[in-house]
Order: structure tokens, then sequence, then C-alpha cells
């Protein structure tokens, strides 16, 4: 990224100003300034969104690279990195906290027929979704435990995210299962080792790639908690389900 993260002058900032109890409302007039500014610097940066910090002056910018910057109100300081604050029982992130929530709004919305669903038993207690490819160990070996998941009552949404790329042969083996008229049953058979006929179709697997991308994804598995909180890499199911509140087994 075309800045270094400098977290300790986040929190060197973050106590010297003060803290607004009511955050500003976003200006049309900044949000654009902003844009012109981070243009100026490379003219393939957009601005998502730009909304105000408890700091004041400060805003925190969503730009199209999926990544989260802070900005001064007049374009003039940038800062990259998590935004914290202190309280009385310890930091806050508040970075992670408005990643988690957009990440929430944007999964509800994923269409379910563009996921691979493996269904809890029984009443739904929670619903995650992870990213996953064919090629990656500790994918199969969560996969593994998706029966003890459902079992729990935890809804298993897959979304395809090809570690090595598009138009490598992990999203061929990724379009096999999407493309599959069982993608289930093509699922199971794929994460147990077994090659599937090659197929073409629409499918969700470039845009599920970016989106993985853009909401910070960068290996499998990755999973996706219902409150968005992002979990990188393998986590055992009686964990997972210790976290989610499901039954016990």
């Amino acid at each position: 990224m075309l800045i270094n993260r400098q977290k300790s002058l986040l929190l060197i900032l973050l106590v010297c100003l003060a803290y607004l109890a009511q955050p500003l409302v976003a200006d049309e007039g900044i949000e654009a300034r902003l844009a012109q500014r981070l243009q100026s610097i490379d003219p393939r940066l957009n601005v998502i969104s730009a909304e105000p910090t408890p700091v004041e002056g400060i805003y925190r910018v969503q730009i199209n690279t999926g990544d989260l910057l802070y900005m001064h109100q007049e374009g003039e300081y940038i800062f990259a990195g998590s935004l914290l604050q202190v309280t009385e029982r310890g930091l806050v992130d508040l970075t992670e906290r408005a990643q988690s929530t957009q990440r929430q709004q944007v999964f509800a919305a994923l269409p379910r027929d563009e996921q691979v669903i493996f269904p809890a038993e029984g009443e739904t207690l929670a619903s995650i979704a992870i990213f996953t490819d064919i090629t990656c160990p500790y994918c199969v070996r969560l996969h593994e435990q998706v029966p003890e998941l459902n079992a729990a009552g935890i809804e298993v949404r897959y979304l395809a995210f090809p570690r090595q790329g598009l138009n490598t042969p992990g999203e061929q083996l990724l379009t096999n299962v999407w493309c599959a008229a069982d993608p289930v049953d093509a699922m199971n058979r794929a994460k147990a080792g077994e090659r599937l006929a090659d197929q073409q179709c629409a499918n969700p697997i470039a845009s599920q790639f970016e989106l993985g991308r853009a909401q910070g994804v960068q290996g499998t598995p990755a999973i996706i908690l219902p409150d968005g909180q992002l979990i990188p890499g393998f986590v055992p199911a009686a964990r997972l389900i210790q976290e989610l509140g499901g039954r016990t087994l």
C-alpha cells in the first residue's frame, strides 16, 4: 500500500485530541475534496465512502482497493492502520468495528443461490461464511468438520476464493464445483480429493474473489462470523461452536 502503517502515531493522535460524543455529519464537499486529493496521488484510487470519526476533523475513507484510510478533512494528512480509542477498559479498535459492521451488511446481501450452502440440522443458531479453495489443505481439514458444525446448529456458506488468483488451475477446480448439478455433493467430492470433470458456466467466482480481497481476505480458509468479524485460517469446529453458542454435542 502507498502508506506505511503507523498505529503508534494514531494512538498518540487519539490521546491528544478530544473525543467527540456526537460525530460530525458527513459532508459531500469534504468527500469530494478527499477524493480529489487521493486521485492526485494515484488516479486509480476512488473513494467509496467518507465518514466522520469521533476525532474532530478526521474522516474514515473507504477506497476501491478495499482499504480503509484516515484523512484530515482538508486532505493534508493521511493515516493507514487501525484507529484506536483509549478507554478506561483499554484500547478499542474502531477500524475493526467499522469493518465488521460493513461485512455484516455485505454478506447479508449476498444471493444464497451463488453460494454452496451446508445447512444446519434443525434450527439454525448461526450462519458463517467461509472463503474456500479446493487446493488448500486447511480448507479440506475444516470441511471435514462441517458435519459437526451443522449438527451444532451452524450453517456453513461457502464462497470461492482461488488463492493463486483468477485464471489459474485453482479457479477451474472451484468452477467445477459451482457449475455442478449438485454443488454440495461436488464440494464434498472435490474436498475429498476427487478430480471433477472440467466445466464452464456463468458463475460468481471472480466477483467473490474480488469481494474477499476487498474485505481483507489474503488466504484460505477465511471465516466471517455473524457479527462481521474476519477470522483468517483454520479454526477447530469445537472452538467455533463455543464462540457462536451452538448446541453442545
